[in-house]
């Protein structure tokens, strides 16, 4: 089993820096709707990216086992909201797939990344969640 870390830190108001365990780093807000500058991603809109990488990963590996070049490959992924509590209660994928096979063979390359992504395999059984109290960093 593989642990993934990533980190979340407070800059100004809404706004935060991501980074994960190899310095890779994304701005983090709120829209401005909801009080935030709009000047970053938002917590739903990486879960959906975070989809879609992961899918996108998984897809092009089986087509590169299987001997299949993709020349292209769009992912559009929308979440629609629910309230009490809020929550993303539904999330859809389309998938634009540019390669020499038929769509029988597309589909199945859909189907293998839909059960090899660890986010959609997430997304579709849940995950057992723990949040702890720690002490704030200092210097």
């Amino acid at each position: 089993m593989t642990t993934m870390s990533v980190w979340v830190r407070s800059l100004d108001g809404h706004i935060s820096i991501g980074r994960q365990e190899q310095g890779h780093v994304l701005p983090l807000d709120r829209p401005e709707a909801t009080g935030g500058s709009g000047l970053g991603f938002n917590g739903g809109h990486l879960m959906l990216l975070g989809w879609g990488a992961c899918f996108k990963s998984t897809l092009l590996a089986a087509a590169e086992a299987r001997g299949i070049e993709i020349r292209g490959l769009e992912l559009s992924i929308t979440g629609e909201t629910a309230d009490a509590p809020y929550r993303i209660e539904q999330v859809t994928m389309s998938a634009a797939v540019d390669a020499d096979v038929d769509d029988d063979v597309k589909r199945k390359l859909l189907d293998i990344a839909r059960n090899g992504c660890a986010v959609s395999n997430t997304l579709q059984r849940g995950a057992r969640m723990e949040i702890a109290l720690r002490a704030p960093p200092t210097g």
